[in-house]
């Protein structure tokens, strides 16, 4: 009896890709972790040849740039309502809810923070919020920061609190001796456990956008 041999793999022939085809099966791939992410990666998931891939990205890095222009491209724009510091918090949640979709590319934008124009906007969106609300030069650009680094390390949170982190930590916390050494953080280990929760992100934002306000006001003379 003959062994059954099997049908060779097909390739793509190598012109045949699209970038946009390319970029979904980075993204694919990403998914699983952005260390995950190679050319050699993609050409397999895409069943192709890593060739086929440098006619569009000569390197890693500029795949990496490639695919998270496209998901700061995914950001929404705030609409423009009457009152400046609630279109700031939407412009802030807006960011976030693109990070906690894209878990994965947290930390490739630490290291890539403007990997292509779709970024720019990003920017733009908030200084024009500012600007709204008398908020410009240095005061704008380290509101925006604020803003910004917030977010993401909100998001660090996020992946390490679905990494069971925040519940490892909140049954450290009830060890007796844990507890007699450090009384005031044990009284609070139920909530430590929902570290990195929305609802204690809506309750920070909610300072810092008083914050904001209130220090507005305060310098422009309309304060109480």
């Amino acid at each position: 009896m003959s062994e059954t041999v099997p049908a060779p793999r097909n390739r793509r022939r190598r012109n045949s890709l699209t970038l946009e085809e390319i970029l979904d099966g980075a993204e694919r791939v990403a998914a699983a972790g952005i260390a995950t992410l190679t050319i050699r990666a993609v050409a397999t998931e895409l069943e192709s040849s890593p060739m086929a891939l440098y006619r569009y990205v000569s390197t890693k890095d500029e795949l990496v740039d490639a695919l998270l222009n496209r998901i700061l491209g995914r950001m929404e724009e705030p609409q423009e309502s009457g009152n400046w510091i609630e279109d700031l918090g939407v412009f802030a949640r807006n960011h976030r809810d693109v990070l906690n979709r894209h878990q994965w590319a947290v930390p490739a934008l630490f290291t890539h923070p403007v990997p292509g124009p779709n970024a720019l906007p990003i920017g733009e969106w908030a200084l024009r919020i500012l600007g709204r609300g008398g908020i410009t030069g240095d005061a704008a650009v380290a509101t925006f920061s604020g803003i910004l680094s917030l977010n993401y390390g909100w998001a660090s949170f996020v992946v390490a609190r679905v990494g069971g982190a925040g519940k490892s930590l909140a049954e450290d916390l009830v060890n007796p001796a844990v507890a007699q050494a450090f009384p005031l953080t044990a009284s609070v280990a139920r909530p430590m456990s929902s570290y990195g929760s929305s609802e204690h992100y809506e309750l920070v934002l909610a300072q810092l956008l008083a914050g904001v306000e209130s220090r507005q006001a305060r310098s422009t003379g309309a304060g109480g």
